[in-house]
């Protein structure tokens, strides 16, 4: 390429001659870089060529995590892209699950994930709280469960509770932090009254960690801790365990002093009957209801005996008689002495034959007309004027039975008493939980897997 003026030689791309000084001519220079094959890219070129590789890098990113996170439609995949720019809520619904691999879970034990007042609540002490929860409700509610459609050989975090928006372990991880805010905050209470275990709990929990060795060797375990994992799942210990336990226990104390303060009158009966009195209805309740009763028995069972060939056992008249001896004496041991409920209590739980009673003083609670008790049982308790201190001798297939009556209330005080206690209940809870409210931060919970089908 040349200068237009002196002809000089320039080089490529010079914009002033060397030679005469002066510039040289812009679109001369452009159409010789035309000829010359040389050709610029513009910059929305460039920017197209860009973009194109960004979106098929963002869409070889999104293949490759939707493979990972196992997402089976188009849609299921889009709704988790969307997820990741949405912030979630601190709520239980912060994770879809929380259920994470054994190491992980023992990794993540000591992490706190609540607070109330100056009480921490960390992972490990949390899968106590959650598993029991989740043992108390199937024990308790077991056949409500599986109608509603739970399957305890399947995970918790794979199936939907029709009790709230999201899957049974959202239910029973909510249900174990509120069981935690009401202890923690009612032991809080009690600490700041200055109250103090009484002497049967705290040996309890004095001799916590010999009670649990023991029952951890004769189960086959190797150690306390491997015992409760294999029910509370990886990341539990001993000290997790022992945690629990104080923290029920106290809280426990607490909230019994305060019921057992709760002093119903005459008229708050009649004012809750008055006010609750179609809903009580609804449920066949009225003032003309009848009683309810409170009977303690001890069961002698008749020996000896003959069965026939259809399987049914016949006794003889000596045999009864013998029966009815060894009752009787026992009706005057217990006569002879203070002859109070505690002792005939003491007496049941010694030599009931009841299996269902002879743990707890061979007491039946709530027993009216249509208790399916065998006849002369129930016809001894529902005698006119049947009233409690009254007591006994009656015979039955089963043997003879020492009676005694606990209590006797009319249906409607018993349920006015029970309607007025439980809102007493949740006065007591509320005041607690107000002074010492709960945080959470729900993205640090992590839950161990345990296995329901095989867990003892």
């Amino acid at each position: 390429m040349k200068c237009r003026n002196c002809k000089a030689e320039l080089e490529k791309g010079a914009t002033v001659c060397p030679s005469c000084g002066k510039e040289v001519n812009q679109e001369q220079t452009a159409k010789e870089s035309e000829s010359t094959g040389t050709k610029k890219i513009k910059t929305w070129q460039l920017v197209i060529v860009i973009v194109a590789a960004l979106v098929l890098l963002l869409s070889l990113t999104v293949v490759v995590y939707w493979s990972i996170i196992g997402v089976k439609s188009f849609d299921e995949g889009v709704q988790s892209i969307v997820n990741l720019f949405t912030p979630r809520e601190n709520n239980v619904f912060y994770k879809d699950s929380y259920s994470v691999s054994d190491k992980k879970a023992m990794d993540k034990r000591e992490e706190v994930v609540a607070t109330v007042g100056d009480q921490e609540l960390t992972n490990g002490e949390l899968q106590i709280y959650y598993w029991m929860n989740v043992y108390d409700f199937l024990n308790n509610y077991g056949y409500y469960a599986v109608y509603a459609g739970l399957d305890y050989t399947q995970p918790l975090d794979e199936q939907q509770c029709p009790e709230v928006d999201g899957t049974w372990q959202h239910f029973f991880l909510d249900d174990a932090l509120s069981g935690w805010h009401n202890y923690q905050a009612m032991a809080l209470m009690a600490e700041k009254e200055g109250m103090k275990l009484d002497e049967a709990m705290q040996e309890d929990l004095d001799t916590l960690r010999e009670t649990l060795a023991t029952t951890a060797v004769d189960n086959g375990f190797s150690s306390i801790d491997a015992m409760l994992q294999s029910d509370m799942g990886p990341g539990c210990t001993y000290d997790d365990y022992y945690s629990y336990m104080k923290v029920y226990y106290t809280g426990y104390m607490y909230f019994s002093d305060r019921y057992n303060a709760v002093e119903i009158t005459d008229e708050m009966l009649e004012n809750y009957f008055t006010t609750n009195e179609e809903t009580l209805k609804q449920s066949g309740i009225t003032k003309d209801s009848g009683n309810l009763y409170d009977v303690r028995h001890i069961l002698i069972e008749i020996e000896g005996g003959t069965k026939d060939e259809d399987g049914n056992m016949t006794y003889t008249d000596a045999e009864w008689e013998a029966c009815r001896v060894k009752a009787q004496e026992l009706l005057d041991e217990w006569l002879a002495g203070e002859h109070t409920e505690e002792t005939f209590a003491e007496m049941a739980n010694k030599h009931s034959a009841d299996t269902g009673s002879n743990t707890n003083g061979g007491l039946y609670t709530d027993l009216d007309k249509d208790t399916t008790f065998v006849d002369e049982f129930v016809d001894w308790y529902m005698a006119e004027d049947r009233k409690a201190g009254d007591y006994g001798l009656i015979k039955t297939s089963y043997g003879y039975h020492i009676m005694y009556c606990s209590d006797v209330e009319a249906e409607w005080i018993a349920a006015a008493r029970d309607g007025i206690m439980n809102e007493e209940s949740a006065k007591i809870l509320k005041a607690a939980t107000a002074q010492f409210p709960m945080e959470v931060t729900y993205k640090n919970i992590v839950l161990g897997v345990v296995d329901l089908s095989t867990s003892s």
